[in-house]
C-alpha cells in the first residue's frame, strides 16, 4: 500500500497545501458568523461560506442516553464467520453496556476499546449522499476504523467499502487522520481493474485525538474518471473537517504513482449484496477507543454552507470525561533499547519508510548469505513497522545504488512488497500472485506486533543463479515463539545482493 516514493510525494503535497491554507484549524468560537472556507488544501476556491439550512437527515443518532436509537453494541469474536472469507475476526452482538459523557451536542457515547457499534441502517440507494460524525479519540489504530461502511465488508471479493482511518503517511511517516480509504471490487469485476482510492486533507495532522472534531464526507453524485485506474468511474466527493472543506476530488493531487485520490462508487447502492455500517470496529484492525457523537447520514450531497451549519450545532470545546470505571488510555511507552551490534534506525522509532538501510551484502551464485539482528519497534507500531529486505544487483544501500542497479524485490515484514516486472513496479499484499512461492505461519498478523518486539531475526538469501530465495526466521524475545517468512523463486537477472531497512523501527545487526 505504500511505495518508496510515498513520503517524498506526500511531503511535497503537504508543503503546497499548508502554504495555501495556513494550516488553520476552524473552531466553534465563531459559531453564527461566516467563516472563510479556503477549500482546505486541494480543490477549494477560497470563497466565503454562508451557513445554510440543513435538510432532514436519512439517519441521525444523537448518542444521548435513553434516546432509544437503532444502533447496537457489538464486540469482536475470535474467528470470522464462514461467509466472511476476507475477515480475520468476527463481529457479534454484545450484552454489555457503554457509558455516556458530555458531548458537542447533548451527550456522547464512550467506546471503551473492547466494543464497537453496529450502526444498523439501510443504504440510501442514492449516488449523492453525506455522512458526518463527531469523534474524540483516546486511541486511533493504523487502518483501524472509526466509520467503516459498505457492502460485503468482510469478504475477499465483490466488496465496496469506505473506512475513515489513521495512516502513517504524513511527513516522515508521521500519523495522519482522517484518511478516507475506500475500495471497490464489484464495479471492477468486469474489466479486472482494482480500485483502491484515498482522500485526505494533506495537512500532516491528526484531527480528533484528545480533541473533538467533526468529520464529513460528501458524495456529490457526479462521476469522474480516475487518472490511474483506466475505465473506472469514481464519484466526485469532498472531505470536511470541522465544517471546512479540506479536499475536493475535482482536483486529483497525484498523477505519478498509481493511486487516485477519489471516492469509489456504490457504497450506498448495494443491490442484493450485504450492507454493513460499523463504528469503531471492523474485521481486522485495532478497535477504536474514545467518544462518538451526532452521527448523520443524508440522502443528498450537503453544500458547504449546510456542512458549516451542521458543525455550528456543536461545541468542539466541551470537556468530555470518560465514564467512571472506564480505563483512560495512557500514552504508550517505547521500549528501552541497548545496542550491541550495528544499529539501522533510531531508538525513538522516528526513522521513516525508505530513509535508512544497512550496507549491501553480496550473494554469490550458488551460495547463501545470512544476517542476524534484533528487531525493535515503537509502542504504537503496526505489524509492518519492522524490518525490510531489499534484493538488488548491487551490494550497496538502496539509497546509494547506481542507475544501472536492478531492483528485484522489496519484502516488508507484514508480507507486503513489490517486484519489478517488465519495467513496471507490481505491488501486492499476497506476494504469491507475483509467481513466487510464499510460505509463512503467521495466521493472525496482529500477533506479530508483540512477537517481533525484541525478536531475534535471521534473514538468509540464496542465489540459485536465475532465482533467489529469502528465508526469515523470527524468534520472540522470550524464545517461546518462532515464526518463519519465506519467499522462493524470485526471478533475478544477474548479480544478487541484499540490504536491510526499517519502517518506524530499529534493527540491531549482530553479525
Amino acid at each position: 500500500m505504500k511505495k518508496k516514493l510515498l513520503s517524498v510525494l506526500l511531503a511535497a503535497a503537504m508543503v503546497a497545501s499548508l502554504a495555501a491554507c495556513g494550516g488553520d484549524d476552524k473552531t466553534g468560537d465563531d459559531a453564527g458568523n461566516n467563516v472563510e472556507n479556503d477549500g482546505g488544501n486541494a480543490g477549494g476556491d477560497g470563497a466565503e461560506v454562508t451557513p445554510d439550512a440543513i435538510p432532514d437527515p436519512f439517519v441521525h443518532y444523537t448518542f444521548d442516553e435513553g434516546a432509544g436509537e437503532a444502533w447496537k453494541i457489538v464486540e469482536r469474536a475470535e474467528n470470522a464467520p464462514g461467509d466472511n472469507d476476507g475477515a480475520i475476526h468476527g463481529i457479534v452482538d454484545s450484552a454489555d453496556t457503554l457509558g455516556y459523557a458530555d458531548g458537542p451536542v447533548g451527550q456522547a457515547l464512550y467506546l471503551d476499546g473492547l466494543h464497537g457499534l453496529d450502526l444498523n441502517f439501510e443504504p440510501t440507494n442514492t449516488d449523492a449522499y453525506t455522512v458526518s460524525f463527531w469523534m474524540n479519540a483516546d486511541r486511533l489504530g493504523q487502518f483501524g476504523a472509526t466509520l467503516q461502511m459498505g457492502y460485503n465488508v468482510g469478504k475477499a471479493n465483490d466488496v465496496a467499502w469506505m473506512n475513515i482511518t489513521q495512516t502513517d503517511w504524513g511527513d516522515n511517516s508521521s500519523n495522519i487522520f482522517p484518511v478516507v480509504w475506500n475500495r471497490n471490487a464489484r464495479y471492477n469485476a468486469q474489466d479486472g481493474t482494482a480500485c483502491d482510492a484515498w482522500m485526505q486533507a494533506f495537512d500532516n495532522e491528526v484531527h480528533g485525538k484528545k480533541e473533538w472534531a467533526m468529520i464529513t464526507v460528501v458524495a456529490t453524485g457526479e462521476k469522474q474518471e480516475g487518472l490511474n485506474a483506466a475505465g473506472v468511474e469514481f464519484t466526485r466527493a469532498q472531505l470536511y473537517i470541522n465544517g471546512a472543506m479540506v479536499y475536493d476530488t475535482k482536483t486529483v493531487i497525484d498523477e505519478q504513482w498509481g493511486y487516485d485520490f477519489c471516492l469509489a462508487p456504490g457504497f450506498m447502492q448495494p443491490g442484493d449484496f450485504k450492507f454493513e455500517a460499523w463504528f469503531g470496529i471492523n474485521y481486522w484492525d485495532v478497535i477504536y477507543k474514545g467518544f462518538v457523537d451526532e452521527f448523520y447520514v443524508f440522502d443528498s450531497a450537503l453544500t458547504a454552507g449546510q456542512v458549516l451549519s451542521l458543525y455550528q450545532l456543536g461545541d468542539p470545546n466541551v470537556k468530555s470525561v470518560a465514564p467512571e470505571g472506564t480505563p483512560v488510555e495512557e500514552e504508550p511507552q517505547n521500549p528501552v533499547v541497548t545496542i550491541t551490534g550495528t544499529a539501522v534506525g533510531t531508538d525513538d522509532f522516528e526513522t521513516g519508510w525508505w530513509s535508512v538501510f544497512s550496507d549491501g551484502y553480496a550473494v554469490p551464485s550458488g551460495e547463501t548469505v545470512s544476517k542476524t539482528f534484533v528487531n525493535w519497534h515503537g509502542a504504537e507500531a503496526a505489524n509492518w513497522n519492522n524490518f525490510i529486505v531489499v534484493l538488488q544487483s548491487e551490494a550497496v544501500s538502496p539509497l546509494e545504488k547506481s542507475e544501472a542497479c536492478v531492483e528485484y524485490a522489496v519484502l516488508r515484514a507484514d508480507n507486503w512488497g513489490w517486484s519489478i516486472i517488465d519495467g513496471e513496479q507490481i505491488n501486492s499484499d499476497r506476494l504469491d500472485v507475483l509467481g513466487w512461492t510464499v510460505e509463512n505461519d503467521w495466521g493472525d498478523f496482529s500477533t506479530l506486533v508483540a512477537d517481533t518486539q525484541g525478536a531475534t531475526v535471521t534473514v538468509s538469501v540464496t542465489n540459485n543463479g536465475d532465482t533467489a530465495d529469502v528465508e526469515c526466521q523470527i524468534v520472540s524475545a522470550d524464545g517461546s515463539t518462532t515464526h518463519f517468512q519465506n519467499y522462493k523463486n524470485i526471478p533475478i537477472s544477474g548479480d544478487l545482493a541484499f540490504s536491510l531497512g526499517v519502517d518506524h523501527s530499529l534493527i540491531d545487526i549482530q553479525d
